[in-house]
């Protein structure tokens, strides 16, 4: 049986990229923290080495990732490094940024895992603070189609579903028993993605600036002209006589499963659950959620927890 204690991480580790929206170029060290301190954002790279807590109330912007901020400063796309931490078990840490955003890596949380799994992590002398579920809590927005609800249950376990329609990209489904112990193996490889169509005014609004075919998984679900192939070909600098067919993928490694895009979903989805500021034991079974309402279930979790 796992033990109750907070956890931290054994040591200081570096990792340096670029960010996913905003294109610029940083380091993230996390480096252990002190019992009950949560999880800390640091930007160093300002004068005032301002820290905000990775906590819902800093929340300010759910387009395509969350974004932190406190006093004007912004951390953009937080989730994938806190899946890492969450997904591990571990409580408390410091996360150093000397830009805006966490470097996107691959895409997935696999190598913040593996610099943490590497270094080790510790037990605290202090007690974690449970959320266990003893009833069921539920968030819907039925215009949308989108779900997403919790349970009783004797473990952390999310089951997720989403539909694109689309060839090879129907119905996906995946269910997680253990967040904690399969988190690794199950979940963290699992990269970002994009559908083909959204590529154009992703840009236009000035996110995905370091959006690449080797950080992100882009799926075509669109016909594409000639015009448009001379475009997007320049663009993900593949050859012009590149076939853009609808259903697959513009990536020449495959997927890391078969049904990576849901599990990234879940990535996505325990990254902003870590926002809530302590680890849960229930079942969240979700359709169709993203960061805006993931956000918005965690608060109204709280708002309930609290009453």
């Amino acid at each position: 049986m796992p033990n109750n204690y907070q956890k931290t991480i054994r040591g200081k580790v570096s990792l340096a990229g670029i960010g996913l929206h905003t294109g610029i170029k940083s380091i993230i060290n996390i480096k252990p923290a002190i019992e009950n301190s949560g999880i800390l954002f640091k930007r160093i790279d300002l004068k005032e080495n301002l820290v905000i807590p990775a906590n819902i109330d800093y929340v300010i912007d759910t387009n395509r990732g969350t974004t932190l901020e406190q006093n004007g400063v912004q951390i953009h796309t937080v989730e994938h490094v806190l899946a890492a931490l969450r997904g591990l078990g571990i409580d408390n840490a410091i996360i150093e940024l000397t830009g805006p955003e966490p470097p996107i890596m691959d895409g997935s949380a696999l190598p913040f895992v593996k610099v943490i799994k590497k270094v080790g992590m510790v037990d605290q002398n202090a007690t974690q603070n449970i959320l266990k579920i003893t009833e069921p809590i539920l968030f819907d927005e039925s215009d949308n189609d989108i779900e997403i609800n919790i349970l009783p249950a004797e473990k952390f376990k999310i089951t997720f579903f989403m539909d694109y329609g689309l060839p090879s990209f129907g119905l996906q489904y995946v269910s997680i028993e253990d967040v904690e112990s399969e988190f690794e193996k199950e979940i963290a490889p699992a990269r970002t993605f994009g559908l083909l169509s959204e590529v154009a005014q992703l840009k236009n609004n000035g996110l995905i600036k370091g959006g690449e075919l080797d950080n992100a998984v882009i799926i075509v679900d669109k016909k594409v002209n000639e015009d448009e192939q001379n475009i997007l070909s320049k663009l993900f600098g593949l050859n012009t006589e590149f076939v853009f067919n609808n259903g697959e993928i513009l990536n020449c490694g495959g997927l890391h499963f078969e049904n990576e895009p849901v599990r990234h979903k879940v990535l996505d989805l325990i990254g902003d659950m870590a926002l809530l500021g302590r680890p849960i034991v229930g079942h969240i079974i979700a359709k169709r959620s993203g960061h805006r309402t993931n956000i918005e279930f965690i608060k109204k979790l709280r708002r309930i927890v609290k009453s």
